[in-house]
């Protein structure tokens, strides 16, 4: 197979600087036609690996869009689901041999048993372009770490409240539950797009390790000095009052909520696998180490 050309889509985000470092690095220097394209709104600088290209997925940009994408191997997407339409829009008519929509996150067919229909748009995103004809391979990664950010400051998913500096378990303090280091996350999502899509599974769970709820409440503690207040509740109780609760409508302000009923319902439930893919992006850990909590 000859090396795959790349495009990217949604770079400002989250997972935009980790997968475009990911592209850059050494480990992956010889696995792709350079420059990587990347879709921006605002004009940026471009270097001899990224190239950036000014344009929106609008009725007004769209064609411009697919002109200059067009005969691009792999799409990655790394955008939010304001943008699923016309990214939807775009792969259809760019028609390329890999498509790694905007997943990642909760493994949605598992926790849909808990909460039928959440996240329910990604599911119905990749369906749309599979229907289409596409080979779409859908990363899953669990809860995000980031030093400064998820799991480091953005607690809510394991019940911390920063603002009543308190912590609700919803279940056992010491369950585990999978995280993946959005470095990591670049490095799979280029790992992805570097494998014959013919050899690769529907769907790709990774982790960079497991954690507990307890040792984020401590690392919390330690790094803000703070002694939060313990409530305790049943995993049974709290997936109760959960499931009550989303019955009445999903509000996106108690998306943390949700996730933090999930993570406490164990393994195979959204945020913890039974088995994983690592392998598939990283055999043998030997392509990088994953980070560490």
């Amino acid at each position: 197979m000859s090396k795959p050309t790349v495009a990217i889509i949604g770079t400002s985000g989250f997972l935009g600087k980790p997968t475009l470092d990911a592209f850059e690095s050494s480990d992956f220097a010889d696995k792709f036609q350079f420059p990587i394209k990347a879709l921006s709104r605002s004009s940026k600088p471009s270097t001899d690996k990224i190239k950036f290209i000014q344009g929106t997925l609008d009725e007004e940009g769209i064609d411009k869009v697919v002109e200059a994408l067009k005969g691009v191997d792999v799409i990655i997407e790394l955008s939010g689901p304001e943008v699923f339409g016309p990214v939807e829009n775009l792969v259809k008519q760019v028609k390329p041999k890999l498509f790694i929509p905007s997943q990642f996150g909760t493994e949605i067919d598992k926790s849909d048993k808990l909460f039928p229909g959440f996240l329910g748009i990604k599911t119905k995103h990749s369906k749309v372009a599979r229907d289409a004809g596409i080979k779409v391979v859908d990363i899953i990664t669990s809860l995000f770490a980031a030093p400064g950010a998820f799991l480091y400051e953005i607690v809510g998913q394991v019940g911390l409240d920063p603002k009543s500096k308190s912590v609700t378990y919803r279940g056992d303090p010491d369950i585990k539950f999978a995280f993946t280091h959005v470095n990591d996350i670049g490095r799979s999502v280029a790992a992805t797009a570097a494998i014959d899509p013919s050899k690769l599974p529907d769907k790709i769970r990774i982790q960079s390790g497991l954690i507990t709820p307890r040792q984020v409440v401590e690392k919390y503690e330690k790094d803000h000095n703070v002694k939060l207040t313990v409530k305790n509740e049943s995993a049974e109780e709290a997936l109760k009052e959960a499931q009550a609760k989303y019955a009445k409508g999903f509000d996106f302000a108690d998306f943390l909520y949700y996730l933090s009923v999930v993570l406490y319902q164990g393994v195979d439930n959204g945020l913890s696998f039974s088995q994983n893919e690592n392998e598939i992006v990283n055999p043998g850990d030997k392509s990088w180490t994953w980070e560490k909590y």
